[in-house]
């Protein structure tokens, strides 16, 4: 009785639509939104006014950074 059981699966198996394939579609990323964001740059600070210097220009390259994940994001999540 198994070996029936068995062969009727396989049997089943066969008698399906014909085979799919799976075609991948690439995305058009433009290359602005592959290259890095730089944020401070230059010697260690050393005084208040350079931190504060410092801290700015690690905000605005966490922002670029943070905006172009975003933007690559939408374009890869897009439903064409």
């Amino acid at each position: 009785m198994r070996r029936l059981v068995l062969c009727l699966t396989l049997l089943l198996t066969a008698c399906g639509a014909a085979e799919t394939r799976l075609v991948i579609v690439p995305h058009n990323v433009p290359a602005d939104l592959l290259s890095p964001c730089p944020g401070w740059q230059g010697p260690r600070p050393s005084n208040e006014g350079q931190w504060v210097k410092a801290a700015i220009a690690e905000v605005a390259g966490r922002r670029c950074a943070n905006s172009k994940i975003a933007a690559v994001s939408e374009i890869l999540n897009e439903k064409k």
